[in-house]
């Protein structure tokens, strides 16, 4: 049996955070080598901001994993992989505005 859209969606999902990923990279990378130093206020705004999201992601997840049925593991990397879709996509958007 094909897997149904609701299965589909985090495969999607990862596709397009493989696709995004590398391009926010390549934006802040750009965005620090610009920058010179010291950093500007918004320059260390963004950086507090990618700090802060690596560890707002890994807390969910590992919340999420920790008060999950072993039976939800799929729902649980759904819901993880959703969350990280979200602020990819985010990032993106918002960074190629910038350059």
């Amino acid at each position: 049996m094909p897997p149904g859209p609701d299965r589909l969606s985090p495969w999607i999902q990862v596709c397009e955070i493989a696709w995004a990923a590398p391009q926010v990279i390549a934006y802040r990378t750009a965005r620090m080598v610009r920058g010179g130093w010291p950093p500007s206020a918004r320059d260390r705004r963004e950086y507090a901001r990618m700090g802060r999201e690596k560890v707002e992601v890994l807390a969910q997840a590992a919340v999420a994993a920790a008060t999950s049925s072993p039976r939800a593991g799929a729902a649980v990397i759904g819901t993880t992989v959703a969350s990280v879709h979200r602020r990819v996509l985010a990032n993106r958007r918002r960074l190629s505005r910038g350059c």
